[in-house]
């Protein structure tokens, strides 16, 4: 049997830069980090198409990227800028909250589900906005956390800092849930 190697999102890079088609590998294996990443930001209905134009301008802005720092951390940077011209154009609409997006999202019949997601969601609007983006690139598009320092431009300690920090505001903010678990064997036991 064959042993698979790990990604190598260098040697990609570096062909993608001689060759575009070359790139699909790196979008591929970044495309879900990037699309949840938005997704939690802007809502699924518009994280497909920004985590698109996040790729376009990465591939047409291949020639710049410099490995001195992670491909995905130059790759979140993007992403990033992309959100916030985003956030400009939407400013100019009639402003839609992350809860009402989240809400029309959710399929009927998971009632449990939409309730803890709408207070988690709910809690983290009530975190500074550094500590909202920590937990989300953490936690959402499962970034390390160097590469959470590197795409905020802070000290790892200090991401693992506020990390803490945060993850105890939302623990207390979301003390009424309880053991998630535990609720669901009560509610069986009722049938």
């Amino acid at each position: 049997m064959e042993e698979s190697t790990p990604f190598d999102p260098a040697y990609w890079v570096s062909r993608a830069k001689r060759k575009r088609e070359d790139f699909a590998p790196l979008y591929d294996f970044y495309f879900e980090r990037i699309y949840r990443y938005f997704a939690f930001k802007v809502g699924r209905s518009h994280a497909e198409d920004l985590t698109q134009l996040t790729f376009m301008k990465a591939l047409n802005g291949l020639s710049s990227y410099r490995e001195e720092s992670l491909f995905s951390t130059w790759l979140f940077q993007i992403a990033k800028r992309v959100l916030l011209d985003e956030n400009r154009r939407l400013r100019r609409r009639p402003k839609e909250t992350e809860l009402d997006i989240i809400q029309t999202e959710l399929s009927e019949g998971h009632a449990e589900r939409t309730a803890i997601q709408l207070d988690l969601l709910s809690a983290l609007q009530q975190l500074p906005e550094t500590e909202r983006e920590i937990i989300m690139l953490r936690f959402f598009a499962d970034c390390t956390l160097v590469e959470v320092a590197e795409i905020l431009e802070m000290g790892e300690s200090a991401v693992k800092n506020r990390l803490y920090r945060a993850l105890e505001k939302l623990k207390g903010k979301l003390r009424g849930w309880g053991d998630l678990n535990e609720r669901r064997q009560e509610k069986n036991s009722f049938v």
